[in-house]
């Protein structure tokens, strides 16, 4: 009956503890932040689309993309690690989001289980640009999910992203 009971114990105790964390969106480190800061800002110029706070870009109104929707708001944003690098390396076929890899719809690379060849009359594609490196590709994916994704912003995030003496535009944040 004792081991009845420890054996109880014990998987009790295994349903409760914790689990190994993955890689997640708080384990950014200071120096990512930064460079993603200057990739997000740069770059991509991914801010004229998505806002400098996350939250969407405004709609055109004038010139030759009038009427289009502005970039979905990063804090809103579900994907995982893996589905935001996709999102940001390959773009979003029939939309004027950027591909930003070279070797994107590839078959080295494919997007979304597709090449080029496997895309529709109505999957069209910009033209690439800019580009950027693996390197800056998995930076400013880590840092949109350290940064935005699922988080309001705050006077500290504000005072990041434009610099300490932008105090005006960072006061209403808490």
């Amino acid at each position: 009956m004792r081991a009845l009971v420890l054996a109880a114990v014990a998987a009790a105790l295994l349903c409760v503890a914790p689990l190994p964390r993955s890689s997640s969106a708080q384990e950014v480190d200071d120096a990512t932040i930064g460079a993603g800061i200057q990739i997000f800002k740069t770059a991509a110029n991914c801010w004229e689309c998505h806002g400098w706070n996350g939250l969407g870009g405004l709609p055109v109104v004038v010139g030759d993309l009038a009427g289009m929707n502005p970039g979905p708001a990063l804090v809103a944003s579900k994907l995982d690690r893996a589905a935001m690098l996709e999102a940001i390396t390959c773009g979003k076929p029939g939309s004027v989001h950027p591909v930003y890899s070279r070797e994107a719809w590839t078959p080295r690379r494919p997007c979304y289980g597709k090449t080029r060849a496997d895309l529709g009359p109505d999957e069209t594609l910009p033209d690439i640009q800019v580009t950027l490196t693996e390197g800056q590709l998995q930076t400013v994916t880590a840092f949109v999910q350290a940064f935005y994704q699922g988080k309001p912003m705050t006077k500290a995030k504000c005072l990041r992203y434009f610099g300490v003496g932008r105090s005006i535009v960072c006061d209403p944040f808490p």
